[in-house]
């Protein structure tokens, strides 16, 4: 700082160091993660269905049970000395499931839709992830998940059983017509639809 007539001048060093956000976007992995990673003790104890409701509702989607119920606050869940239903739909809207999570799909028997909608821990890892649950998976719907790309959507070609495919809004995806085409080429007894067919439950 130096003075001149009476006025005041900072002396501003043009290199100045800007901090950088990557601890704070690493630490935010950590903690997804976290909520997410399966506990194989756990499962093995409480069952799949009861883990995977566990996983789902803790990162704030919902589930419906096989006998019609919808749950979707995780106090809700009843005592771990009772059995519960099997879980056959995910609705993680708004949700933060993540790629870390989807092998929780493996063991849920009667599994048969999954929403992914407006959600930002959703990338290829995570459609690469959807192959937990090939063997029973009959309906997806992936929109508004700006973390998927082309090559991540292309993943979705493992799923041999699917009849329904909804993909809408994926901004990272520089040509989902191709995509659409060729998962198409890949499942060709699956109906490939838009944002005017949404999964609505």
């Amino acid at each position: 700082m130096y003075c001149l007539q009476g006025r005041v001048f900072f002396n501003v060093q043009k290199n100045i160091s800007i901090p950088k956000v990557q601890p704070v976007r690493h630490f935010w992995e950590y903690v997804n993660m976290m909520f997410n990673k399966p506990d194989p003790e756990r499962i093995k104890l409480l069952g799949p269905d009861r883990a995977c409701a566990e996983w789902v509702l803790r990162n704030g989607g919902k589930v419906v049970w096989s006998n019609g119920k919808v749950l979707e606050d995780y106090n809700l869940l009843p005592p771990e000395s009772q059995s519960v239903p099997k879980v056959v739909v995910i609705d993680g809207t708004d949700s933060s499931i993540s790629h870390y999570g989807f092998s929780h799909l493996s063991g849920c028997t009667k599994l048969e839709k999954i929403i992914l909608h407006n959600n930002k821990y959703i990338d290829d890892r995570a459609m690469k992830g959807l192959s937990y649950g090939l063997a029973t998976l009959t309906s997806v719907q992936v929109s508004e998940c700006a973390n998927v790309r082309d090559a991540g959507l292309k993943e979705i070609k493992a799923l041999k059983n699917l009849q329904t495919l909804i993909l809408f809004k994926l901004l990272s995806v520089s040509d989902l017509d191709e995509c659409k085409q060729y998962l198409q080429s890949q499942l060709p007894k699956c109906k490939i639809l838009d944002e005017e067919d949404k999964i609505i439950n």
